[in-house]
This record gives structure tokens, C-alpha cells and sequence, in this order.
């Protein structure tokens, strides 16, 4: 997505890529993604824990939105690759069971799940994906559907630094308790069955900080979950239960923590799920939206 971006020096508009919507994706008004990796699912072959495939998320002018999916546990011939299920409504409503299904390998197999990210494992900044602390701000905004909260351990956004793909994170995430393997990262959604949590870690303090909000998610109820990163890397949580995708009045959690990613700390936002149980309960994400905003020096965007 090119902007005009004026040249403080010259006073002339150049061209440049600056995207500020990163991703931007509904159901209702967007095309199914596109997912793509040789020998998935319905018995034509298995994947690797640890296995990237890439994904294409259209946007409602058509545009294309790039992105990894990270295997979190093997993926068995029986796993389903994500895939829009059931009938699109004129106006989605938080009871309505259709929506992007991202159970993925979850029927059959226990302790599965995926990371998702526009970023790669690189420390290089990337104009594509990343966020550096101190020149960016912005958020991750996502609603998720499922009919039992309780087989999922984990169903979180949020930011994390830059570095390798660490497969136990979500794991960690779901007990409350270790590692989170990821050196500074902040994470809110569900976090252990059937609690709204908040986890970070700092400069990799090697025991995590988790933070029960008191708040939990209801069954076949749309959760809309939203995470903003400050210019000065400070992070806020707001949350919305029983609204129409993408919509309804967000608000703070009953209880917070605080949190602020060191200035210079190349980010990325990112989604990780857990499913804990072997059943055919559908995890369907409805709404996503990630934006990142340059800081203006006098009239250049940075």
C-alpha cells in the first residue's frame, strides 16, 4: 500500500511504502483467506511441529494482507487447513457460528495450535511488519467465536520482540506459570481454560508476569480483544464480550497490569492459540485489524 510521503527538506511528495493498515479482515465483508503449504490435511499427508505456512487475508478493496502461521504440535493427515465455515450473514451477530475456523489439527490431536504473525524471526526492521519502540504506535484488534472456551488454554494477541519462533510459548501461557520463552512480549485473551488474562515478560526476566483480569469468556459468545502499543512502548487491554464482530464498546479490564517495551525494541503483534482437547469444537477468529502508525518529525513520516 504506497502513501505520498512529504520530504521535510525539499518540500516535495515522494513515494514510499508506509503501510499504516497492516491487516484488515471481517468475514462478512472480506474474501476467505488463502492459505498455502504442500501435503496439509484431509489425509493427503502430515506437518511438522514448527512447520510455517503463509497466508493471504484479502481486504474489502481487494487488497492482499501477507502472514505467517506457525505449527504449534504436529499436524496429522486428519488436521483441516483454515477454511470461512458456515453461511454468511448480511450482519454478523456475537451468537452467529460462521467465521474463519482455525482449529486446524485441534479434532484429533491434543495440545495443538498455531502462532500467527506478519513478522518473521529477523531483527532487521522491515517497513512490511514491524514496530520499533519510539517511532510507532498502534494496535491489534481481533474477535474469536468457539461454543466452549474451556478446550481452549489459550487464544491470545499481542506484541513481541523480534526473535526465533518459540513453540512452548502458549503452553506457558495456558498455566500461568514458567518461562514464556519469548524475551519481552505482552499477550491478553484467554489464558488458562475459561480466564481473561494479561502475560508479559521484560528483558527476559525468565518468569513471566501473568495477571487474572477476574473476567470470563461466555460460550458461543463473540470476544472481541484488542491490544494498543504507545509511541513510548507503554501497552493497554480492552476487551468487549457479546458484540457484532469488529464492534461493540471496547473497555479496560477489571484488572490490568502495566507494561512498556524498551525504546529501540523491534516488535511485532502477534496471535497464539492452544487447544488442550481432542474434539471437533470450532475456534472461528470473525474480525482482525492491525495498524501501525508512523511518528511525524514536522511534516515527514518516519
Amino acid at each position: 500500500m504506497k502513501s505520498a510521503i512529504l520530504n521535510s527538506s525539499s518540500g516535495s511528495y515522494v513515494e514510499g511504502l508506509r503501510p499504516e493498515t497492516l491487516l484488515k479482515w471481517n468475514y462478512v465483508k472480506c474474501s476467505a483467506p488463502i492459505s498455502a503449504n504442500v501435503g496439509l490435511g484431509d489425509g493427503a499427508g502430515a506437518v511438522a511441529a514448527g512447520q510455517v505456512w503463509g497466508m493471504l487475508f484479502p481486504g474489502d478493496r481487494g487488497e492482499l494482507y501477507p502472514c505467517y502461521m506457525t505449527m504449534v504440535g504436529a499436524f496429522t493427515t486428519t488436521g483441516m487447513m483454515p477454511q470461512v465455515e458456515g453461511a454468511i450473514p448480511v450482519i454478523d451477530a456475537s451468537g452467529t457460528a460462521v467465521g474463519l475456523n482455525v482449529q486446524l489439527d485441534g479434532e484429533t490431536t491434543t495440545n495443538s495450535g498455531f502462532e500467527m504473525s506478519i513478522g518473521g524471526s529477523s531483527t532487521v526492521r522491515n517497513d512490511a511488519n514491524a514496530y520499533v519502540v519510539g517511532q510507532h504506535n498502534g494496535y491489534i484488534d481481533a474477535t474469536f467465536w468457539t461454543t466452549d472456551w474451556t478446550d481452549y488454554d489459550c487464544v491470545a494477541i499481542g506484541f513481541r520482540k523480534v526473535q526465533a519462533h518459540q513453540s512452548g510459548h502458549s503452553g506457558i501461557l495456558a498455566a500461568a506459570s514458567g518461562d514464556p520463552l519469548y524475551t519481552d512480549f505482552a499477550a491478553f485473551g484467554i489464558q488458562s481454560a475459561d480466564d481473561i488474562q494479561i502475560a508479559t515478560d521484560l528483558n527476559n526476566g525468565g518468569s513471566g508476569t501473568y495477571t487474572d483480569t477476574t473476567q470470563a469468556p461466555t460460550d458461543s459468545q463473540n470476544h472481541r480483544f484488542r491490544i494498543t502499543l504507545a509511541k513510548d512502548g507503554s501497552v493497554t487491554y480492552k476487551h468487549v464480550g457479546n458484540a457484532i464482530a469488529g464492534a461493540g464498546a471496547l473497555a479496560a479490564p477489571t484488572a490490568t497490569a502495566s507494561y512498556t517495551f524498551d525504546s529501540d525494541d523491534v516488535v511485532v503483534p502477534y496471535i497464539t492459540v492452544l487447544k488442550n482437547a481432542a474434539a471437533d469444537v470450532e475456534l472461528l477468529l470473525k474480525d482482525i485489524e492491525i495498524v501501525r502508525q508512523p511518528s511525524v518529525v514536522g511534516h515527514a513520516r518516519v
